[in-house]
């Protein structure tokens, strides 16, 4: 159920105004967060296909760029094995990884082919008598050959995700360039009105309303952003540096790993303590952004009297607290010529962050809540410059109005299965934070410390992250099969 205390805070939120970003100085860019409504970011959910030999099988998922391998949930995987098409295993008990409250135990999946692509490859149909039907178009998107994935079991993992990490860049794109990963913030449209028109009881709620959410397109490495004059700011680039080990060449008996990518110079400063050359993951799976410990400290934080806070469930399903506050600002280094030399900042005001202690190395996370303001991003780990992150920020942004909100709730009680799709949820935040043990020698940890499966609460989602909103849809057409 939507709690209506979590739908009469949504409706104030939405009071506030919304600050435009803007250039600074020269080579600057300065990004003003709302603290209340850049709480949570959007994940990017994607459609995730698994083949060993025969046909598809396909699920839904999250691109992740701070998970080091690819997932498939015990539940998706269960689904599988009910279908007639068992995941063939390699190592039963294989996958171990500590999660922030207990142990995750998985299976290691023979080496099998990989697929994943944007919300764009998939149609939803909706009958009033039926309810979702889905139809795929699984000519685009990148493919990878012989990935042994993470496996989920119903004992040792069950609230494990289904994840598209890292190792996807090791696959091709059609026509055989490897893959740069394009995020369109705005590049999904799903026409509610138009979705429920044959449906009585929907149709009069969501007439008009359209949610724009992520979409993911794979694009050849090297492409370059481009803004749009009048909507955007300038595209600026963001030097990255691989974390973590690669085994994808010969992973023995354990699950494939590729790097996660980090930025190594990262500022932050809260009145008149300044932090620099911090080491943050740049992670799409994670909702919210994250400094450790030593950082709050160093900061000037008081961690007994936290500004809000947000319980986190790890793979043990044991809830645990975790302190939030709003840091004056955290300063990303940037290429704003595209010519490698790092010539200005990214600087976000006013940014959320919560208190949690990572792996060895890493010293906080640059979560999605950072680029609600974003209009595209595009991570590439192949730029000829270096591995790199782009993007383009608006220079305004709408979100849906108290009665919209209220009616998607009301929805989301009334048909779990949408609520599961969009990202509502009840309940605390899911969290299942873990690292995998072992490597490609066998003996190393290998970071995992995202997998940041946070479902925002009620509809936190589409309210506060996915809702942008526009009364027509340009298209003027339902959402039909592909």
């Amino acid at each position: 159920m939507v709690a209506r205390g979590l739908r009469r805070f949504l409706g104030a939120v939405l009071l506030f105004g919304l600050a435009m970003p803007g250039i600074a100085t020269a080579g600057d860019v300065q990004i003003d967060l709302d603290p209340a409504l850049d709480l949570f970011g959007d994940q990017i959910e994607v459609i995730q296909g698994y083949n060993w030999g025969g046909d598809w099988a396909l699920a839904f998922g999250i691109y992740d760029t701070g998970a080091s391998v690819v997932t498939l949930s015990a539940t998706d995987r269960a689904f599988f094995d009910l279908m007639g098409a068992p995941v063939p295993i390699k190592v039963p008990d294989g996958a171990v990884a500590d999660a922030i409250d207990g142990v995750i135990v998985g299976d290691v999946s023979m080496p099998m082919t990989f697929w994943t692509d944007g919300l764009h490859a998939v149609s939803f149909s909706w009958d009033a008598f039926l309810g979702f039907d889905f139809s795929y178009d699984l000519t685009g998107g990148v493919t990878v050959p012989g990935v042994q994935v993470f496996v989920g079991t119903e004992t040792g993992s069950a609230q494990l995700p289904n994840i598209a990490g890292t190792p996807i860049h090791f696959g091709t794109i059609p026509g055989g360039s490897l893959p740069a990963a394009k995020v369109d913030m705005l590049g999904y449209e799903f026409d509610l009105g138009a979705f429920f028109a044959d449906d009585p009881t929907w149709a009069p709620l969501f007439a008009g309303i359209v949610l724009y959410m992520p979409d993911l397109s794979f694009v050849a490495a090297g492409t370059r952003l481009a803004g749009i004059p009048g909507t955007t700011t300038d595209p600026v680039r963001i030097p990255l540096t691989p974390f973590g080990p690669e085994n994808y060449s010969n992973p023995g008996d354990e699950v494939t790993v590729a790097p996660n990518p980090v930025q190594e110079q990262v500022s932050l400063g809260e009145a008149l303590a300044t932090v620099t050359n911090a080491v943050f993951l740049f992670d799409t799976g994670a909702a919210i952004s994250v400094i450790s410990t030593a950082i709050a400290q160093a900061l000037g934080f008081d961690l007994n009297s936290p500004e809000t806070t947000i319980d986190i469930i790890g793979a043990a399903g044991s809830p645990i607290t975790v302190p939030g506050f709003t840091v004056d600002w955290l300063a990303l280094p940037i290429d704003t010529d595209f010519d490698g030399v790092v010539d200005g900042q990214l600087r976000f005001t006013n940014a959320p962050v919560f208190v949690a202690d990572l792996v060895e190395g890493l010293d906080g996370i640059l979560g999605m809540n950072l680029w609600n303001s974003a209009r595209e991003f595009l991570y590439d780990p192949y730029d000829p410059l270096g591995p790199s992150l782009q993007a383009t920020f608006l220079l305004q942004r709408e979100t849906l109005s108290p009665e919209e909100q209220e009616a998607l709730g009301s929805l989301a009680e009334a048909n779990p299965l949408f609520g599961q799709l969009f990202g509502i949820s009840s309940g605390p935040l899911s969290f299942p934070r873990f690292e995998i043990r072992g490597g490609p020698t066998g003996g190393e940890v290998i970071p995992e410390p995202s997998t940041a499966y946070l479902l925002a609460l009620a509809a936190g989602a589409l309210g506060l992250c996915y809702g942008r909103r526009r009364k027509t849809s340009p298209r003027g057409a339902p959402i039909t099969a592909v």
